[in-house]
């Protein structure tokens, strides 16, 4: 099932500006949640070896 979410949603970048893509209610809590499971298996700390420089935008820090 969540293949075919993704499938759609990017099925559509190659379709013509403004399409949509209709997600029923169940289908973006499905993919919510296993964006989620995803997120948490990922360290929230990198141990990086100096020097590196940092570039973005820091907002609310």
């Amino acid at each position: 099932v969540l293949d075919d979410i993704i499938r759609r949603l990017t099925e559509v970048r190659l379709a013509r500006p403004g399409k949509q893509v209709q997600l029923s209610e169940a289908e973006i809590k499905q993919l919510c949640t296993a964006s989620r499971d995803i997120f948490l298996q990922q360290p929230n700390l990198l141990e990086l070896e100096a020097p590196i420089k940092i570039c973005g935008t820091f907002i609310h820090i």
